[in-house]
């Protein structure tokens, strides 16, 4: 175990985030004079156009660049996302020496819209708020956030819906985030309420019958990962979860007061984005980092984070143990072309959510790729802690030398980009803990580069088989997770153009759901991505992100297309398909749109399915509902 207070004051990168206000490197693009929005009435916007024009224009073009959104989708967002993510999001380092009034005025600038802190209406809210009948004993069954296992299936019991059921699954109720441009939080539904997280913050128990809210709490920053239901202080009901910034929170959950909060990440880059594990009374909290992101900026000295995973006390917060992927600490590693100090090694963030093996004391985690070189051993690795102390216990690395940041992304600014660039290829997705047909237990990944991996918990993580199932790339490959009925292990794969460096130059593109037999890893069925969801559509990307969900008989799979599908997990046959696209109309009186399905799976629970539509990450279409299905 290492130690971070340690680490922070040796090399802080905080005097350095201070200055990074103008290069808005991932944010924003330039939008020509002509389009601003009522420059008479509203004020001079000479110096915003200036500022994006000198700093953003490099990454975001008209069509935008890989991972980087474009003027349009930019566009498309509202003032208030983008505020967000310069205060609390993705690019807080670059708006950290901003105003708020600033701020504001960037977004303006850019949305052609006027700010607005848009809330709930009263109307959302429950006619008898709070909690009606909360059970303890329902954390048993609250769908897939408590799935220690991570295998994303659930039992005939707990999902309440049968395979025969399935294809008459209708659409009960849309909720929608005000003016949100994505909705990334899984549901975790729990007896006769939901709990989700919101972009700018917001944590909602939400009625599943009808979606009305009975109470609702905002977090400092965005809430990526999903909200947990257990014991908490004294063995009251408690909701937990960690919002971007790394604070861990313990809420009440009859009534969404703090119980308690901490902040877990001890470096000024450090984020959360996959969820918590919580078990036996701990939590079990993933570190990822935006150095990533900042490290565009050939001003900044990168890098000097590792992701890391850190154990809580669910009951205090107090901190258990945290382990560093990295050992050691980073060491000067010369310059770039304009004089600014490297350090390695560096990266290797955990941002997805940890594996709980309590039959052997263990915690996996996948783990993506270092930011500096030289690499260590910990990258695009899947990696087994002790749960009680800590510890690494065995590491398995599928992709050496992997070492790369977003200015490899850049057109002019690169500075910063390694020599040479690694392929990109973590793993972004839970290791599931799945028994095999022989009785046996193994370890199943996805990762980034197109190929599964089956490794053995029993003997240090050595490979059982592999299969590649995608060409892989920076955006997947297999990007945000799998599932797995214990039969088959079911694959979404997206294969989207972000090709850093070619890992299977004889592949072309294969985006699909595939089923791979647990024993072999032969590839059973493939449904490929459907082309025809993508008509008439912009931004739009017939490929398959999102991770699936099983339940018996039946595998779910949204696409990057919006549409939310069902596939027959014997043989591949589509049973049902829902277009999100076309939701408009929702419960709580917000303005709604439906787009693309990415990140999280959908959850399957106490009669219902309850899905995400909205990512505009990444280029594609932003939306911003849950919704909730059940059969007719």
């Amino acid at each position: 175990m290492h130690d971070p207070i340690r680490f922070e004051s040796r090399v802080s990168p905080m005097p350095v985030l201070a200055a990074l206000a103008a290069p808005l490197a991932v944010l924003a693009a330039c939008a020509p004079a002509e389009e601003l929005p009522n420059a008479g009435a509203r004020g001079d916007f000479a110096a915003e156009a200036a500022l994006f024009e000198e700093s953003c224009a490099d990454c975001h073009t008209d069509a935008g660049m890989g991972r980087t959104p474009g003027v349009g989708l930019l566009k498309t967002l509202s003032p208030r996302a983008i505020v967000a993510s310069l205060e609390n999001g993705v690019m807080q380092a670059e708006g950290a020496d901003l105003t708020r009034d600033e701020r504001v005025r960037l977004a303006e600038y850019l949305t052609e819209r006027a700010y607005a802190a848009e809330l709930l209406p009263e109307t959302a809210f429950c006619a008898d708020a709070g909690w009606r009948a909360f059970d303890p004993a329902a954390t048993l069954s609250m769908g897939f956030a408590g799935n220690l296992a991570a295998t994303g299936f659930q039992d005939a019991a707990t999902a309440g819906i049968r395979a025969d059921q399935v294809p008459n699954l209708e659409l009960r109720w849309a909720f929608a985030f005000p003016d949100a441009g994505e909705v990334r939080t899984r549901a975790t539904a729990i007896g006769d309420a939901v709990l989700v997280g919101g972009p700018f913050g917001e944590v909602l128990a939400l009625d599943a019958a009808t979606g009305c809210v009975r109470w609702s709490f905002e977090a400092d920053a965005a809430v990526r990962g999903a909200v947990l239901a257990g014991p908490g202080p004294e063995g009251r009901p408690a909701a937990f979860f960690a919002d971007f910034r790394t604070n861990v929170y313990a809420l009440d959950m009859a009534t969404g007061e703090v119980l308690w909060r901490y902040r877990v990440g001890w470096h000024a880059a450090s984020n959360t984005t996959g969820s918590p594990a919580l078990h036996d009374g701990r939590l079990f909290v993933p570190i990822s980092s935006w150095e990533v992101a900042i490290a565009g900026d050939p001003r900044y000295e990168c890098c000097t984070s590792s992701g890391a995973v850190a154990a809580l006390d669910a009951r205090t917060g107090d901190v258990l143990w945290y382990h560093r992927v990295i050992p050691g600490y980073p060491e000067p590693a010369g310059t770039n072309a304009i004089g600014t100090r490297l350090w390695a090694p560096s990266g290797a963030p955990v941002w997805s959510s940890p594996t709980i093996d309590a039959a052997r004391g263990l915690i996996y985690a996948g783990t993506g790729e270092n930011y500096t070189r030289p690499t260590t051993p910990g990258s695009d690795a899947i990696i087994a802690l002790d749960i009680e102390t800590g510890e690494l216990v065995w590491s398995f690395q599928a992709t050496a030398e992997d070492a790369f940041n977003m200015a490899c992304t850049s057109l002019r600014n690169r500075q910063n980009c390694p020599a040479p660039p690694g392929p990109d290829l973590d793993f972004g997705m839970s290791p599931m803990l799945v028994e095999r047909p022989d009785g046996r237990e193994i370890l199943v990944a996805g990762q980034k580069s197109g190929v599964v991996w089956a490794l053995d918990p029993d003997d240090a993580g050595t490979v059982l088989w592999s299969a590649t199932v995608g060409k892989g790339g920076a955006l997947g490959g297999i990007h945000w997770g799998m599932a797995t009925d214990g039969h088959l292990a079911y694959a979404t794969v997206s294969d989207r153009d972000a090709v850093i460096v070619d890992v299977h130059p004889e592949r072309g593109p294969s985006p699909g759901l595939y089923a791979l037999d647990l024993m072999t890893g032969e590839v059973v069925w493939n449904a490929p991505a459907p082309e025809d969801g993508c008509a008439g559509k912009r931004r739009c990307f017939a490929a398959w992100s999102a991770a699936p969900s099983a339940i018996p008989g039946v595998v779910f799979a949204g696409g990057l297309d919006g549409h939310l599908r069902a596939y027959a997990a014997a043989d591949g046959a589509l049973i049902w398909d829902f277009d999100t696209t076309e939701v408009a109309e929702t419960v709580n009186g917000v303005a709604g749109r439906g787009g693309a399905i990415d990140g999280p799976g959908p959850v399957v629970a106490g009669g219902m399915l309850f899905a995400n539509s909205g990512y505009s990450m990444f280029g594609q279409m932003p939306g911003n509902l849950l919704l909730a299905f059940s059969p007719r």
